[in-house]
């Protein structure tokens, strides 16, 4: 039986943040006349800001960090932003909402994201009665662990210590690679290549499906239903998925495609999605966690994807088709952020500016310069956690009202 739904699959955000924290960035420009080396976004790998002896190594680790954040998190609050922003007027918001104006960035996204999450339960109902769903492949972030371990040897106490290798050093959550056995976790296919799947789908299902995505007079609930030619599977898929496919509960399955979780053979071109763990060999702790949130700040996102589903005949309905289109086209972004991206990321400037604290309390060490731009990259860290936290409590506002998935309280500054 061929789908009843109209299945529209789009680009999530693909984003390289490593992309954002190379060259020279500008946002935001250097606001002391004795700083001039610190940029949010550069490479400070051949600045001192004038600090000497074993300060220099965390006290580097630490500007780094806290410009890297702040690149990625300038981006992602404008991106979230942009996204309720568009959302919520492309759903009939008044573009100029008193709750909105005069606030400072970070309250902005966080009140467009509040309406914007209104709006859409606004229209729920008519999408509901199209049999809407949406199903989301979230793209999971490859840290930079190339440059995360490089820092990390500057912050080693014996250069003769051996560290454990990266594998090992990865969650076991948060490892990914090609899975040549059976894969527990799971298994994302594409749609150039599908991967074996028996389980959820978050994509198009080819093959057999326990209940298409609509229920309706045709199916009758049956299970079985032939996906061969691809369907919305809201149940089990058996055969293969363009997207994520997670196993049925207490089963596994050979994969021969991207695995995140464990695998029964040794994956290959195995990547992490989260910083790695503490290092093994003893050094400056500080400076370690500054190396941890560079290199989650410096993580490649690939594209993930977005796709609303509603019955073929709703697609015709110019208004519904406006609604669903809005969607397609804001809330990549939205679930980019709030399902890991920004929360990684507010948690590793919280490393950084506990760890700055230490950092800065050593006068001696500092030097006027080091002083001077010690109290600069701590303002700019702060800010990039104050970005971070509201791209995180505003995503995660407007992404529960879509899906009704439980979420944490929104993050204050």
């Amino acid at each position: 039986m061929k789908s009843t739904k109209s299945l529209v699959v789009v680009g999530l955000l693909g984003v390289s943040i490593a992309a954002l924290v190379s060259g020279c960035g500008t946002t935001p420009e250097p606001r002391s006349v004795v700083c001039t080396d610190f940029r949010a976004g550069a490479d400070l790998s051949g600045s001192t800001f004038g600090v000497t002896g074993e300060l220099q190594r965390p006290y580097f680790a630490f500007a780094q960090a806290a410009g890297d954040l702040s690149a990625v998190a300038n981006q992602m609050l404008r991106d979230v932003g942009s996204a309720c922003e568009g959302l919520a007027v492309e759903l009939g918001a008044d573009p100029a909402d008193a709750r909105v104006l005069g606030k400072r960035e970070t309250d902005r996204v966080r009140t467009w994201c509040k309406i914007a999450a209104e709006r859409f339960t606004s229209v729920r109902s008519r999408l509901e009665k199209a049999h809407f769903a949406v199903q989301i492949v979230t793209p999971r972030c490859t840290t930079d662990t190339g440059f995360q371990l490089a820092c990390e040897r500057r912050c080693q106490g014996a250069a003769s210590c051996t560290e454990s290798a990266t594998e090992e050093r990865c969650p076991v959550d948060a490892r990914e690679g090609i899975c040549p056995g059976v894969c527990t976790g799971t298994c994302t296919g594409s749609e150039s290549a599908a991967a074996a799947c028996e389980g959820s789908c978050s994509g198009t299902c080819f093959g057999t499906c326990s209940a298409p995505g609509r229920r309706g007079e045709d199916d009758h609930g049956k299970d079985g239903i032939d996906c061969g030619e691809g369907c919305a599977c809201t149940k089990v898929c058996k055969g293969t998925c363009t997207a994520a496919c997670k196993p049925a509960e207490g089963s596994g399955g050979r994969c021969d495609a991207v695995c995140a979780g464990t695998c029964s053979e040794k994956m290959i071109a195995q990547t992490c999605t989260k910083p790695l763990a503490a290092p093994t060999c003893g050094g400056d702790v500080d400076c370690q966690k500054s190396c941890g949130a560079s290199g989650a700040a410096r993580a490649t996102c690939p594209e993930g994807s977005l796709a609303v589903v509603i019955d073929s005949a709703a697609r015709r309905d110019a208004d519904v088709a406006r609604i669903a289109a809005a969607l397609e086209r804001h809330l990549p972004a939205v679930f980019l952020a709030a399902r890991g991206r920004a929360k990684v990321l507010a948690d590793g400037a919280s490393d950084v500016l506990d760890s700055a604290g230490h950092i800065l309390n050593h006068a001696d060490e500092l030097g006027p310069m080091g002083a001077a731009c010690g109290m600069l990259i701590g303002q700019t860290g702060d800010e990039a956690r104050k970005s971070l936290n509201a791209a995180l409590g505003g995503s995660q506002v407007l992404a529960h009202a879509v899906t009704g998935d439980a979420v944490a309280p929104p993050p204050s500054e």
